[in-house]
């Protein structure tokens, strides 16, 4: 599943661990700026775990987990 917008969230497929530090950005830079991640929360779509936030601009998904920070794709 990449990134997609649904009912007015941006929601990434997620099979991580359930007790951690999430956060989504949505940007057009290379990395996202500091100011640009959004805390995300779990949430079911469609029988697959995702972590969402509201929706935003278009651009290259980024999803920080803990430590980890990795780009999951593009929401168009």
């Amino acid at each position: 599943m990449r990134p997609l917008i649904a009912d007015g969230w941006l929601k990434v497929k997620y099979d991580g661990p359930e007790l951690a530090r999430i956060f989504i950005a949505v940007t057009r830079h290379v990395r996202p700026a500091d100011h640009e991640w959004r805390p995300a929360f779990l949430d079911w779509h469609k029988n697959q775990r995702v972590a969402q936030v509201r929706a935003a601009d278009r651009g290259a998904v980024w999803l920080w987990v803990d430590e980890g920070v990795a780009r999951v794709g593009n929401v168009r």
